[in-house]
């Protein structure tokens, strides 16, 4: 058998680079799949299906050359933008590493895969994508339920019923019995496994709702799972009904290893109601039947019960020979197991050599393909470098002086513009200096004029009528609330909003000048003269003079020292 690519699907060409070496061990049943990934007619999401489809049938046997093939084929569909294609071939990957036990690079190809279908809007509402999209909400609690994370699977597989109740008020025509089965029959293992087993009853029940008449298979192990629940919840009677009918369905569909599964329950079940003459019978039956049919595990539950049954009668040497039986044949199931373990660490050794080797050939291909491409590129660099640098020459050449003459002209408009804002913000500073002090002064002699007239108010009020003299009292109150208290610390408030950092410097510089000597050294500030001060403080001018003399000889000021340079310096 022969591949045969196609010229116009460029992305084969990588893809199947690694199995045409092996095309001749392909059987004929991929023939099929190989037709509709090469023939043109085949649209994007028929070749993606069947390369899926191909990667699975070539897993087992060459697991890294399916990888491969699923990789590159991902590559391709990510610059196509087709998120659905792109999820499908996720899922698929994370299907062979939860084989070679990768759980955790598994999961994380699920999320994006759940990412992709819910990136575009109504991907998720089309039926054409349903079925993909439900398996990966599954998958992903199915995964959490194997590695013990039993709240999340419960969360996915809630999620993934609350999706399918959405999904069917929209298409109330179409049966999602298949996906309704699947997530409640999850859910009821994992509250099986966590021992909530009234809810495991309450899934389980759903589940036969929508199961399919003729999966015997799943009928009766449903049946042996509720029967297992009713004795664990004391419904003994219940436990033995469910138990009998699943045996029936079991017989019917012949399906033996189930058949022993449901006989170890029903010992179990005659165990709880110490009919133990029943108990060994059944017991022996499912050690039978798994002894005919290949069951270790059943055989080995059959055993350890069948030695416990045998020592709580008194036959203890029938009692040990079965419990050396049983250990013999757990030992070897554990062996086994061991052997699987190994084995599977062997694949993914094997997975991860081949896939590194797989990336470095590509990665070798690509560094070779970056180099031509990377000289050819320079030699077009070079001869345009040579053409630019000729043209930049020129350019420099005739722009120089240009710049300079704009650089001369751009300085001085730059110096002109500094002074003039140098001089706006002077004189705004000036201004609000001057409102500061017209605001204080405002302030003081309203305060003054309140008070003279409430004083006359107090000294005629006797004159009036004593119905009249309430109403003075109210006059001389309501004066007295429109004086301003605080007006010293109004003032400093609103001269640190002029000049924030004064006071700061004055006090580090100066810690032992009085609130009197801060409150003359803003004044100063706001270069107030001597008599301006005078009529804001009513202080007189020789007690300002003394007063300034003595500020100077704290600020430690020489006698040439301007005392309102140096203040403003701060």
């Amino acid at each position: 058998m022969k591949l045969h690519i196609l010229k116009h699907s460029h992305f084969l060409l990588w893809c199947f680079a690694l199995l045409v070496v092996q095309a001749n061990l392909f059987a004929d049943t991929n023939d099929s799949l190989l037709s509709i990934i090469n023939s043109s007619k085949s649209s994007d999401s028929t070749r993606v299906i069947a390369i899926v489809d191909l990667s699975y049938a070539i897993a087992e046997e060459y697991p890294d050359s399916a990888f491969s093939l699923l990789e590159n084929v991902e590559s391709f569909y990510k610059q196509k933008s087709l998120p659905a294609l792109h999820a499908k071939v996720l899922t698929a990957k994370s299907y062979f590493l939860q084989n070679i036990g990768k759980y955790p690079e598994a999961l994380q190809l699920l999320f994006e895969a759940k990412k992709q279908f819910e990136s575009e809007p109504g991907l998720i509402d089309d039926t054409l994508y349903l079925s993909d999209y439900v398996q990966v909400i599954s998958s992903i609690g199915v995964l959490f339920y194997n590695t013990e994370k039993h709240e999340d699977a419960l969360a996915y597989f809630e999620q993934g019923l609350t999706y399918l109740q959405g999904i069917n008020a929209k298409y109330p025509d179409v049966s999602f019995a298949k996906e309704y089965f699947r997530f409640n029959l999850n859910t009821g293992g994992v509250y099986t496994k966590i021992e909530a087993f009234d809810k495991a009853e309450l899934f389980f029940t759903k589940a036969l709702q929508y199961l399919d008449e003729n999966d015997l298979r799943s009928y009766s192990m449903l049946l042996n799972n509720l029967s297992i629940i009713a004795r664990q919840k004391g419904d003994i009677d219940r436990a033995f009904d469910l138990n009998r009918q699943a045996i029936e369905v079991w017989k019917r569909a012949g399906i033996m290893r189930g058949l022993a599964q449901s006989y170890n329950n029903l010992g179990n079940c005659y165990v709880y109601i110490n009919d133990f003459a029943n108990a060994l019978e059944s017991f022996n039956t499912a050690l039978e039947i798994s002894r005919d049919y290949g069951s270790d595990k059943s055989a080995i539950i059959a055993l350890e019960q069948l030695s416990i049954l045998y020592d709580t009668l008194g036959k203890h040497k029938l009692a040990y020979d079965t419990h050396v039986k049983y250990k013999a044949l757990s030992d070897s199931v554990l062996n086994l197991e061991k052997i699987h373990l190994v084995t599977q660490l062997e694949l993914q050794e094997k997975f991860d050599r081949r896939m590194s080797e797989t990336r470095l050939k590509q990665k070798q291909l690509e560094s070779e393909q970056r180099k031509r491409e990377l000289i050819y590129t320079l030699i077009i660099v070079l001869i345009a470098s040579g053409l630019i640098i000729v043209v930049l020459l020129f350019y420099l050449q005739s722009s120089k002086s240009k710049r300079l003459k704009l650089e001369t002209e751009k300085s001085t408009l730059l110096n002109k513009s500094l002074g003039l804002e140098k001089t706006k913000l002077e004189e705004d500073l000036e201004f609000k200096n001057k409102e500061l002090a017209t605001n204080v002064m405002y302030m003081i002699r309203k305060n003054e004029l309140i008070s003279r007239i409430s004083e006359k108010l107090i000294k005629s009020k006797l004159v009036f009528k004593k119905e009249n003299q309430i109403i003075i009292d109210e006059i001389i109150r309501d004066l007295k609330l429109t004086t301003d208290d605080d007006i010293w610390t109004e003032f400093e408030i609103r001269f640190q909003q002029v000049h924030n950092d004064f006071y700061n410097k004055l006090n580090e510089r100066y810690p032992n000048l009085s609130a009197n000597e801060k409150r003359l050294c803003a004044f100063l500030r706001l270069n107030m003269s001597t008599k301006e001060i005078s009529a804001i403080t009513h202080q007189s001018i020789n007690s300002l003079t003394v007063a300034r003399s003595r500020l100077r000889k704290k600020l430690e000021l020489d006698s040439d020292e301007n005392l309102i340079f140096f203040l403003e310096s701060l």
